[in-house]
C-alpha cells in the first residue's frame, strides 16, 4: 500500500530518538481551534469542536477538509481532552477514566487557520502533547 503525502519526523520512544512516518492524509479527528480564527458561524465561547478529515500535506501542516459537527466548546471539554487522570465532562455529566480518555485524545488535534476559511492541523494529536 503506498502512503500519499508520508511524513518524516523524529519522535522520542523510551530513551531513544527514531523516525516515524505518518500518512494521516484520508484519516478522520476532531479538532479544536479558536473562535475568533473560525469563520464557519459565530461562537461566544474561546474554542469551537468539529470533525473532519486530514487533507493534502504541505510540508508542515495539513489541510482539514469534510469538516462537520461544528459547535461551540465550553472550554471544560478541550481542557478535558489533555487532562492525563481522566476529567469529568458536567455537559453529559460522565467521569472518563484516563485508559478511555487516552484513545479519545489519540483523534484529537489543535486547528488553525491563517487565510480565511481554510483550516490546518500540524497532525500532532492530544494524546502525543499530553499523554506521552
Amino acid at each position: 500500500m503506498k502512503i500519499s503525502n508520508p511524513e518524516l519526523k523524529v519522535i522520542r520512544f523510551g530513551a531513544d530518538d527514531v523516525i516515524a512516518t505518518s500518512g494521516l492524509t484520508g484519516m478522520t479527528g476532531q479538532f479544536y481551534i479558536p473562535a475568533s480564527q473560525y469563520s464557519g458561524g459565530s461562537f461566544t465561547s474561546d474554542y469551537v469542536r468539529f470533525d473532519g478529515t486530514f487533507g493534502a500535506y504541505n510540508g508542515s501542516a495539513y489541510e482539514i477538509t469534510g469538516i462537520y459537527g461544528v459547535e461551540g466548546d465550553d472550554e471544560n471539554d478541550r481542557e478535558g481532552m489533555m487532562a492525563q487522570g481522566g476529567h469529568y465532562f458536567p455537559g453529559p455529566g460522565v467521569f472518563v477514566p484516563p485508559w478511555d480518555l487516552s484513545p479519545i485524545a489519540k483523534q484529537t488535534y489543535d486547528a488553525y487557520s491563517y487565510d480565511g476559511g481554510t483550516y490546518y492541523s500540524n497532525g500532532v494529536s492530544y494524546y502525543e502533547t499530553y499523554f506521552q
